[in-house]
């Protein structure tokens, strides 16, 4: 450009375009396949449907796009190796999450205490799909306890590997970890019935497990070790309501 054109630029007050950078690109997608996946959990809230699912898929496909995209390695997804020593440092969160809270769960005692703890414990059962009083019941939870290695896998590498880890990028650790941690209860609502204090409530125990879930990977970046601490509560909180029933 010449200098009359330069000048003539100027006095036009024009502003050269800015190309998007890495870091906007980075958070476009993010933005773009979040919502998607609220979308999805919206409709699935009002429908009843686990249209949800489809969210799960676009968020996978998300995450190994980027690392295939960004030559990354595998422990961008968190699959590394070291499991006994990540595990060391989160001992006390699995042990609480895992086995405490499990045994005893807060909001089981919230609702003890307010009087709707038969509704509350009814609603997580029937959630579950399990009548626990019964032989096909008992049955069945061998059958949750197999698809639970699958099914918590998947939540880890949705809600904390792909969503907590880049949602942390932009927003810092303790909220991407809060916003991962709300969104992984309210999956959990659908296709359920009760009322709205005892929907909330078991909503609220399932966003403390993630909760817990995102501060071991946070501290860890292994998803074997949340995907086992996921696990073991889930076997851990299905033998504490055999118990129960």
């Amino acid at each position: 450009m010449n200098a009359g054109a330069e000048s003539r630029s100027s006095q036009s007050g024009a502003k050269p375009g800015r190309e998007p950078s890495p870091h906007d690109r980075a958070l476009y997608w993010l933005t773009f396949v979040v919502a998607i996946f609220l979308l999805t959990l919206i409709a699935s809230l009002y429908t009843g449907q686990d249209l949800f699912i489809f969210g799960y898929v676009v968020v996978i496909a998300y995450a190994l796009h980027g690392l295939v995209r960004r030559n990354g390695s595998w422990q961008d997804l968190g699959l590394k190796r070291g499991f006994v020593k990540d595990f060391k440092q989160v001992w006390y969160y699995f042990a609480i999450d895992a086995l405490l809270f499990q045994v005893l769960p807060p909001t089981l005692g919230f609702a003890f205490v307010f009087g709707y703890y038969p509704e509350l414990l009814s609603h997580i059962a029937g959630r579950l799909s399990v009548n626990f009083g019964s032989l096909e019941g008992m049955s069945a939870v061998g059958g949750l306890l197999a698809a639970a290695l699958v099914l918590t896998l998947m939540e880890e590498v949705v809600f904390r590997v792909a969503i907590q880890e880049r949602v942390s990028w932009f927003v810092g650790t303790p909220a991407a970890v809060l916003f991962a941690a709300v969104i992984f209860g309210l999956t959990h609502a659908v296709g359920t019935s009760g009322s709205l204090l005892v929907i909330l409530t078991d909503v609220a125990g399932v966003a403390l497990d993630g909760a817990f879930f995102g501060i071991i990977y946070s501290k860890t970046h292994n998803l074997a070790v949340t995907w086992v601490t996921h696990y073991v509560a889930d076997v851990v909180g299905l033998i504490a309501l055999v118990l129960i029933f």
